[in-house]
């Protein structure tokens, strides 16, 4: 029996739901085709007439899933006008969330940051991360920037370091949570330090004088 378009996209979905759990549990280098095609209940020559080799397989895997710094890009750009530092952690929050109650999308991330050698042939999936790190530096440094512009951050900080600082915490703990998520709960203590550090940067003198 011919199989339909939908068929096609079922096996298709079926590959990369298989792909994602064999990265996860193998590592990228560690997985092959077969081990994929064993893992999808479809043949070998299934996998290749959808996906020319592993690199292709891994980027469509990674094409279904959104990057961290992808969404805080796009969910800090259309803010309201308020307390910066207040918005870039109700923003990073968020995001821990929504990946927190995401199973799949906590699947890739680890492939993505834990289980995957970036070697030549890897460039492209490498260069979208790299893309991403820099739009969200772009952002978070405007933040910045504006809470500085306006007397909110505590004079031990530049924006430029605070915007590292920050960058380095909320990553930091991301990583560490991935790595570990039985030993640290995302959404209360990841949030928890987010907040604590962003009302250190936001200890600033002035505001304690207006507020006399």
């Amino acid at each position: 029996m011919r199989k339909t378009r939908a068929d096609a996209e079922r096996t298709r979905d079926q590959i990369l739901d298989a792909a994602e759990m064999t990265f996860f549990e193998r590592g990228v280098a560690r997985s092959s085709l077969d081990d994929i095609a064993r893992a999808a209940g479809v043949t070998r020559g299934a996998v290749y007439w959808h996906f020319a080799n592993k690199v292709e397989l891994f980027l469509a895997m990674q094409d279904r899933a959104w990057l961290p710094q992808e969404d805080l890009c796009e969910q800090l750009a259309d803010t309201p006008e308020r307390d910066p530092l207040t918005t870039v952690a109700d923003v990073v929050c968020d995001m821990f969330r929504r990946i927190a109650t995401d199973e799949s999308q906590k699947r890739v991330l680890a492939i993505l940051l834990l289980r995957c050698e970036y070697t030549d042939e890897m460039a492209d999936a490498l260069r979208r991360r790299k893309d991403a790190d820099c739009s969200l530096d772009a952002r978070f440094g405007a933040l910045f920037a504006a809470a500085g512009d306006r007397g909110l951050l505590h004079p031990a900080f530049t924006p430029a370091l605070a915007q590292g600082a920050f960058r380095a915490l909320v990553f930091g703990v991301f990583r560490r949570w991935l790595e570990a998520p039985e030993e640290m709960d995302l959404t209360t203590q990841g949030c928890a330090m987010v907040r604590a550090f962003i009302q250190v940067l936001g200890d600033a003198p002035s505001l304690k004088a207006a507020s006399a």
